[in-house]
């Protein structure tokens, strides 16, 4: 009981002069900066809408509601985006056991009111970009590219480079739990001027002692609280709706604040610095891919087994993934299931989504899906008691 893993979460570095340098890593693109994730992705959807605006001002078509195509298996936050930004949300199934868009119901539900298209690195795992791309320019929309739960790792630490930022438009987030967190902000990032023009620049919140002082506190709870020794703390408290899924509206596309624009480069310094985060996941990786009954979903998306992964996901059937959650939960090994089910079913989403809509892939991939924990407080010892459970329910 009192040894938790959380299943994501590194320690944020508080050292704004860390030995860091961005500019290679967005040297090629330009950069807006947001407030949270969420008004990130709806900044670049605006951008899309006006797009799509502009290229049908002499038509009728610029009177109807701007169309944003998304999986329909993905964190509700996306659904928050656009409904902001005044697009009507259209959902698209999963691949049949894998975290892709369903490349034939894509292309179908493009319609002459589609203004973008929002595809996701889940865990970090690589769309299909190379075909998202030829259909995106095809169709004359734009691509978004949605990597919350990717940043790219040290050259040096990784030979696997397939997974490039490659969208029209990028979405980052420093939320709570993502690759490089600051418990808040995000950014868009795009290499056409054109679309960097329209982005919103709301501008950042003024730095000061006590936005200092304030960040520096919760960032020091936070660090403290994801210690494995004190995590099932905060997770016994229901209130905190700890890894629960859930709605909430956005209501305003605010600028990110000097503190966290300050203490960005030493953060995502430490995360590409963190060579022992490829080690974990290769160890991970070489767990399930000695065992028949387990689907190690990297591997089958055709990734490298020293890709950096926010969470490491593998695929059970639906009976052995239950009983696996519960056991690799009661030892406190930081076991998710994410997403519960598909978008429509999400509490919260009655009235925006239509329930009645069914996507059988994107309910079977959440009803199959494990994640297992990747992050720096994860130990060797922690790794061997994952090996051990998986053998003892999956044979």
């Amino acid at each position: 009981m009192f040894y938790q893993l959380p299943p994501v979460g590194n320690p944020i570095c508080l050292c704004p002069h860390a030995d860091a340098s961005t500019s290679s890593l967005f040297s090629s693109y330009k950069i807006q900066f947001y407030a949270s994730g969420t008004a990130a992705l709806a900044a670049a959807i605006l951008v899309a809408i006006k797009q799509k605006k502009s290229k049908n001002i002499d038509s009728n078509i610029s009177d109807n509601i701007p169309e944003i195509i998304l999986p329909a298996y993905a964190c509700p936050d996306l659904i928050s985006a656009v409904v902001y930004a005044g697009g009507k949300p259209v959902l698209v199934d999963l691949e049949a056991d894998r975290p892709w868009l369903e490349l034939a119901q894509l292309s179908s539900a493009i319609t002459v009111n589609t203004a973008a298209i929002i595809a996701v690195n889940l865990f970090g795992i690589s769309e299909r970009w190379s075909q998202l791309r030829k259909l995106a320019k095809q169709q004359n929309i734009v691509l978004i590219e949605d990597s919350a739960q990717y940043f790219p790792a040290g050259e040096n630490l990784s030979q696997d480079r397939v997974q490039d930022w490659q969208g029209d438009l990028v979405v980052l987030s420093f939320g709570r739990g993502k690759p490089v967190s600051l418990l808040g902000g995000g950014a868009v990032l795009t290499k056409k001027a054109a679309l960097y023009e329209h982005l919103p620049n709301p501008g950042g919140a003024a730095s000061g002692l006590i936005p200092q002082l304030s960040f520096g506190l919760k960032a020091r709870l936070y660090n403290f609280m994801i210690s494995p020794l004190i995590y099932w703390l905060p997770q016994s408290l229901p209130f905190l709706h700890l890894g629960e899924t859930r709605y909430h509206a956005l209501s305003d596309i605010e600028g990110l604040d000097q503190v966290r624009l300050e203490l960005l480069k030493g953060n995502i310094s430490r995360y590409q610095n963190d060579a022992e985060a490829i080690t974990r996941c290769e160890k991970i990786s070489a767990i399930l891919d000695s065992q028949n009954a387990i689907n190690n979903l990297p591997r089958l998306c055709n990734m490298k087994a020293n890709h950096r992964l926010l969470r490491y996901p593998l695929l059970l059937d639906a009976t052995h993934r239950n009983k696996v959650y519960q056991k690799l939960k009661q030892a406190g090994l930081g076991a998710s299931i994410l997403y519960p089910t598909s978008l429509p079913k999400i509490a919260g989403l009655k009235g925006i989504l239509d329930d009645k809509l069914a996507f059988p892939n994107a309910e079977m991939f959440a009803s199959r899906l494990l994640t297992l924990p990747t992050h720096s407080h994860v130990s060797e010892k922690d790794i061997g008691k994952i090996n051990t459970i998986l053998k003892q329910v999956t044979v």
